[in-house]
């Protein structure tokens, strides 16, 4: 008996996009605008060395640019580029403008895990707080370490997204991967918040402004941290982001439950949730059996 040859089966085309550039566009929209750029950079980058059509790549043109990219950046960098990558042909052949995605067979290199380094003490988070300018920088620098949300979400925020709740309040944050979750608002810091407002004229408006009355961009926030890390004397390369690791750090350390804490910083899984269990390297198993030996 003959068995008949399979062959895997094509996707069917729904784009019409006929050529890279308008591929990567369309690939592009599916991402959040905060993060495009970052995508785009990797996704050229990687075009530019190939130099070839996205439909002529081969596994072996993306195995050779990975050991390239290794030779001039760190780990975590060459992860974050790989991934863009492997996104962009993923999606590619989801739509049906490639046949195959030669993506699909390369792993990210595993990066070293510096988290622990990443994160202030409760004592250096206030001393940071207690730094930042009266009134806006201080008041979002509050918020994103009281919610541990994204600075990219702090600054999307708009009026329509804050809903009082009695003496406190709550805030719909439109998250990474288009995901929406609901975070508190502490009463203190809830009146805090409220108080900005008097600059506001309409719902749409920002609720951290910038002199012109639009959002404030990651730049100038990334500016505000860094001043008011150096007026405290805490370490220099603390970001906002350093304030989302340490309310996760903070907040498991004080038992707040796991599966919580992934709802609040918007995980996607809680295995990501997970690594904060382990951030703290002052921290492990064998303390419990410190009285043995």
């Amino acid at each position: 008996m003959t068995l008949a040859k399979s062959y895997p089966e094509k996707k069917a085309t729904v784009t019409r996009a006929s050529n890279d550039s308008q591929m990567v566009k369309l690939w592009l929209n599916t991402k959040a605008a905060s993060s495009q750029q970052t995508y785009s950079s990797a996704v050229n980058q990687f075009l530019a060395w190939v130099n070839k059509p996205l439909r002529e790549v081969m596994l072996e043109d993306v195995q050779s640019w990975v050991q390239a990219l290794s030779k001039f950046y760190k780990p975590n960098t060459v992860k974050v580029k790989l991934n863009s990558v492997k996104s962009l042909l993923g999606f590619a052949q989801q739509v049906g403008y490639l046949q195959f995605n030669v993506g699909a067979a390369m792993k990210a290199p595993k990066a070293k895990q510096t988290l622990a380094n990443r994160i202030l003490s409760e004592g250096e988070v206030l001393k940071l707080i207690d730094a930042a300018q009266p009134g806006r920088d201080k008041t979002m620098l509050k918020l994103i370490y009281a919610t541990g949300i994204r600075v990219s979400e702090a600054i999307g925020l708009t009026w329509s997204d804050l809903l009082a709740k009695g003496n406190s309040g709550q805030a719909t944050i439109y998250g990474k991967g288009s995901s929406t979750r609901v975070v508190l608002i502490p009463a203190k810091l809830w009146s805090e918040v409220m108080a900005l407002q008097a600059s506001a004229s309409d719902k749409s408006d920002a609720v951290f402004q910038s002199r012109t009355g639009k959002h404030l961009d990651r730049v100038r926030v990334h500016r505000i941290v860094k001043a008011a890390a150096q007026r405290a004397g805490i370490d220099a390369k603390a970001s906002s982001h350093w304030l989302r690791h340490s309310h996760a750090t903070h907040a498991i350390e004080r038992n707040c439950p796991l599966h919580l804490l992934q709802q609040s910083m918007g995980h996607s899984s809680i295995a990501v949730t997970g690594v904060y269990l382990h951030s703290r390297p002052d921290q492990g198993s064998s303390q419990f059996l410190s009285g043995l030996i």
